[in-house]
């Protein structure tokens, strides 16, 4: 998901279609209505495109919390409206800002988990420190925690969250002579930190001067997460959460434009990688023009949905995991421990609420480990909840399951409201390296002087 600042929003005006909640780029999903005669309480809820089950659970949910009013008696009834918005995130978030001061906004909004800081400090969701302590979330994987806390509170209700694995190509292996045991064996050589960073850069380089592939490794064309957990590879960190300020921690951010000015410089990516369009990114993918893909585990739903593979069109998750494999990314030391990057998917709500309570009961019952199930397996996303992990319908999703153990090594963006103009000149930053305008000392240098001036005092330089 794209970064939004609420600076970059408030310049920003929607036409009062987008404001209502119903215009065009809204999708009204609906929800079955009360045949009682009982009180009616409507809850707005909003998430974006495509998942529309992160909407639907909350529908589910209704139907279990209506159970539970009416066996103590209570003569009240929730009704859920949901609205799936078809945009851009940009849109999506500069939408809710402005539906918020229309007083139009949805009481559950449904977004990226970076987006809490402007979110929380432009007053516009409110804490949820209780959802920690409530049964429904007490096997929450820990460290998921850390990606909804800010300035000491909890501020979203955890929906589902994702690895960002390298994908290999088993057919490449293949043909430089691996087994189906070493090919199968690879994830976990990384995983003991015995298959590296440079080991990895390596076997891209042996693939492609054998005319295997045409490209080496391939990442994403555009501005996103999996740039910085390079720097956490490479030791380093982003947040300083005791000042709350971006770190600029220039050791390893020389490190990580290294990484990328080496793989550039060897030619083991596009020349324009930075400027391709995704779906050129996911057709060489998926036709084999790539050894190494960073990417993500969703891609496997991606890739069933649209025509990318030249004679297939679409491929199935039987086809993707007999031509890919998906390893943590290789630690950048020898016997180091590996990487990856989650972004989960959060429910936040809204200060304006008028149903306060009903909203946190059903926060609560959508943590259900079906309800997390069945979206997870739809949408190839990992479960929040160690209960939901072991639910009979996620297990029996191979693909997933061979891939959760990655969440014991996820790491996180900072939920600061600075850090996507953090993220905007680090991308620029590689992209100058990459197509060779610039070393990375030179980029490093220039990108010091543009976070100073982007973010003052929310900037903190480690040398």
């Amino acid at each position: 998901m794209k970064k939004i600042t609420a600076s970059v929003l408030s310049t920003f005006i929607l036409a009062m279609g987008i404001l209502s909640g119903c215009g065009k780029t809204d999708q009204s999903v609906g929800s079955e209505s009360n045949e009682d005669k009982s009180k009616v309480v409507t809850i707005e809820a909003q998430t974006a495109a495509p998942e529309i089950t992160r909407v639907e659970n909350l529908e589910k949910a209704a139907e279990k919390l209506n159970e539970e009013l009416k066996q103590q008696g209570k003569d009240i009834r929730v009704k859920v409206k949901t609205n799936l918005f078809e945009g851009s995130w940009e849109e999506y978030a500069k939408q809710f800002m402005l539906a918020f001061k229309a007083k139009k906004e949805p009481d559950i909004y449904a977004t990226g988990h970076e987006n809490i800081g402007w979110l929380a400090d432009g007053n516009y969701i409110l804490p949820l420190d209780e959802l920690k302590k409530s049964k429904e979330y007490s096997d929450v994987f820990s460290t998921l925690w850390d990606s909804v806390t800010y300035k000491g509170h909890i501020w979203g209700a955890l929906q589902d969250t994702e690895a960002r694995p390298v994908f290999y190509n088993k057919d490449v292996l293949r043909k430089l002579g691996w087994s189906e045991e070493q090919i199968n064996n690879l994830p976990e050589k990384v995983k003991n930190g015995e298959f590296t960073l440079d080991d990895m850069t390596k076997l891209a380089e042996e693939a492609e001067a054998k005319g295997l592939v045409q490209f080496g490794i391939i990442h994403r064309p555009v501005d996103g997460s999996d740039f910085h957990v390079m720097v956490y590879n490479f030791g380093g960190k982003l947040y300083d959460p005791e000042e709350n300020k971006i770190v600029l921690d220039k050791k390893a951010v020389e490190k990580q434009l290294n990484y990328y000015y080496e793989i550039a410089q060897k030619k083991l990516i596009p020349g324009n990688l930075t400027q391709m369009e995704w779906s050129s990114i996911h057709k060489a993918v998926v036709n084999g023009k790539a050894l190494f893909y960073y990417g993500g585990i969703w891609n496997v739903f991606n890739w069933s949905q649209d025509n990318f593979h030249e004679k297939l069109g679409k491929v199935d998750e039987k086809w993707i995991n007999e031509h890919f494999g998906m390893m943590l990314i290789p630690a950048a030391e020898k016997g180091g421990k590996p990487i990856t990057l989650s972004h989960p998917f959060v429910y936040t709500v809204s200060s304006q609420t008028e149903h306060l309570e009903l909203v946190k009961r059903l926060l609560e019952l959508v943590a259900n480990p079906a309800l997390q199930a069945e979206h997870d397996v739809k949408t190839f996303h990992l479960p929040v909840t160690k209960s939901a992990a072991e639910h009979p319908d996620f297990k029996a999703n191979e693909t997933l399951g061979n891939v959760t153990y990655m969440l014991e090594y996820t790491t996180f963006l900072p939920n600061h409201e600075g850090f996507p103009k953090y993220s905007k000149a680090v991308f620029d930053a590689i992209q100058a390296v990459e197509l060779g305008k610039k070393t990375p000392k030179e980029a490093l240098k220039d990108l010091e002087v543009q976070l100073k001036n982007d973010l003052g005092d929310q900037l903190k330089i480690v040398e």
